[in-house]
């Protein structure tokens, strides 16, 4: 049986606040729902979040995100076809991560975590006027092969930007690959000046942290020789302490991820760490998805529409 969703956060009605259809989004690999806030800030209004992890979607549910529980290859897209202003996509990355590379499946042979047949065939069936996709820099030579032609035939402009967090406002060394494809081409966003680990979260460590990983639930080792990889965030914690802490708690990596305070993440402790770990930086997010505004409000003089802040955004910081 299904566990009651908690209301921590008023939902919203969608149907009836969600702005015109040019200014509509869905969004495909929801996770927690940090890109959903980035993309919600800059103006577009939600139709679905999709997503299959039972406990990301009761925080989507608990954040007041309309939430399609199910897997991406189950859905029935003809209901969004010529609805969607923009669609974003976080395929799984796991194929084309380096902590993969191990593996005997992995990249496009890994057809359980290749999640990009399934975001192309969501194109096609949505037709959306913009897309975002993003994932890891291991899967940059099949994007350029397979999906950027693909999306070629769909969109007059593709392109691909490799952007790091630390630079959007974000207190963490984290890249990422994003797939811009639309009806003109945009620039890619200036960047912000840097924010430490010690800013954010009080640590004594003097530049953004490495990126926030899924297994931060787990510490680091006590020895030191482990640490000076900067495999992840934990790993500076641990250098900036000496050894005296070696695990970050959920909400110092909600912090260095850019999650607003107040934010209903659902879940045991590790679940929450894992959520935060695969979520997209939500300003990094509002970055990009406001410079996809600015274009389709340019091209079809669309205003932006003035949205209530939701009450996680009042204590955060102004991207």
């Amino acid at each position: 049986m299904k566990k009651a969703h908690s209301s921590l956060i008023e939902s919203h009605s969608y149907e009836q606040e969600c702005p015109p259809a040019p200014l509509t989004s869905l969004e495909l690999f929801a996770g927690a729902g940090g890109a959903a806030l980035g993309v919600e800030k800059a103006g577009w209004g939600h139709i679905a979040c999709i997503e299959w992890w039972e406990t990301a979607c009761d925080t989507l549910r608990a954040a007041g995100m309309p939430t399609v529980e199910s897997d991406v290859r189950h859905v029935d897209y003809s209901v969004y076809r010529g609805k969607i202003g923009l669609m974003w996509a976080s395929p799984p990355c796991q194929a084309w991560s380096e902590a993969n590379q191990s593996a005997e499946i992995k990249g496009e042979d890994d057809i359980e975590r290749n999640g990009w047949p399934w975001t192309l065939k969501a194109v096609s069936e949505v037709q959306p006027t913009w897309l975002v996709a993003e994932n890891v820099k291991g899967a940059k030579s099949y994007i350029q092969k397979v999906v950027i032609p693909e999306l070629r035939k769909q969109f007059p402009s593709v392109q691909l930007w490799q952007l790091n967090a630390k630079f959007y406002g974000v207190p963490q060394s984290r890249t990422r690959l994003f797939i811009v494809a639309g009806p003109v081409p945009i620039s890619a966003p200036q960047v912000q000046p840097l924010i430490t680990m010690r800013t954010a979260i009080g640590v004594p460590y003097d530049k953004p942290s490495p990126c926030v990983m899924t297994n931060e639930w787990k510490g680091r080792p006590t020895e030191p020789k482990w640490w000076r990889k900067l495999n992840n965030a934990s790993d500076a914690l641990a250098i900036a302490t000496n050894g005296a802490r070696l695990k970050l708690t959920v909400q110092e990596c909600m912090a260095l991820q850019s999650f607003p305070d107040g934010y209903p993440l659902q879940g045991t402790d590790r679940e929450k760490h894992v959520q935060v770990g695969n979520a997209v930086p939500p300003p990094l997010a509002h970055t990009i998805a406001s410079a996809v505004m600015e274009a389709e409000s340019r091209r079809n003089s669309v205003s932006v529409p003035d949205t209530e802040p939701k009450p996680w955004y009042l204590s955060m910081q102004e991207l």
